[in-house]
């Protein structure tokens, strides 16, 4: 079940599932009349059903802030490495030639690499990261060589922190909300409108409309869990303006390096 509603696009996110708990309240309604038959007593059904979609206000609250921390969490690792980049170009622009000018061209190269998120299906992109990164490390090896201790330092710091963001964005990239997560509230929220139905008919109204309503509402709040959660095809993308200004400020030169 997760793998299909991973394989669902976007736009259809919030109408299937509305469709699924409209559904699933249907069932509960024609459930009751069937099997319970008397109405008006929905008192304790009533209770039930405000402690379920009580409980699935957390879910919902909790899958969501989940997915907005990995949002975030992605958007400042943009950031965070182009100014790890920038730091390293300039320490290796302090690097006699021609080591230091090698260094700062990988570098380039990379941040070149880096302007947009590799996803984790994009093979060719991260094989082509991790030899400019292996790229960046020997530059690194023969430069810090010609430097004094506190300045070889200081550089090889620098790349490695260059090294380490790249990783964590790469990862942080493919991590995910868990799919049982999203499986479990899928299951939560209609086993909710199937109380819900059934309350309904105790109380003898149906409320379509209003139900209708409520369905969207949670469709659409599910479709916004996942927009968050996706890196790519989506509504929602993580600015990559941080990554593109560094590689136009390395093509002018050093005055313009952050």
């Amino acid at each position: 079940m997760s793998a299909l509603i991973a394989a669902l696009p976007l736009w259809a996110v919030a109408p299937a599932l509305a469709a699924l708990l409209y559904f699933g309240a249907e069932l509960g309604y024609r459930y009751h009349r069937r099997f319970a038959g008397d109405r008006g007593s929905a008192t304790d059904e009533g209770q039930m059903l405000s402690t379920a979609l009580l409980v699935l206000a957390l879910l919902l609250g909790f899958t969501f802030s989940m997915a907005l921390g990995r949002y975030d969490e992605r958007r400042q690792l943009v950031v965070q490495e182009a100014n790890d980049i920038g730091t390293a170009w300039l320490r290796a622009g302090l690097v006699p030639a021609p080591h230091g000018a090698a260094l700062q061209a990988a570098l380039a190269d990379y941040a070149r690499v880096r302007q947009t998120s590799p996803l984790p299906h994009e093979t060719d992109r991260l094989a082509a990261a991790a030899a400019l990164r292996d790229r960046m490390w020997q530059a690194t090896a023969a430069a810090q060589a010609t430097l004094d201790g506190p300045r070889a330092t200081s550089l090889v710091a620098a790349v490695n922190a260059v090294i380490d963001t790249g990783t964590l964005r790469e990862r942080a990239v493919a991590a995910q909300v868990p799919g049982e997560v999203i499986v479990m509230l899928v299951l939560f929220a209609t086993v909710s409108a199937f109380l819900l139905g059934y309350v309904l008919d105790a109380h003898g109204d149906r409320h379509r409309f209003a139900s209708l309503v409520l369905f969207g509402l949670m469709g659409l709040t599910m479709m916004l869990i996942l927009d968050l959660d996706r890196p790519s095809g989506g509504f929602i993308q993580i600015d990559q303006t941080a990554m593109r200004d560094l590689v136009a400020s390395l093509a002018r030169g050093p005055a313009s390096a952050q």
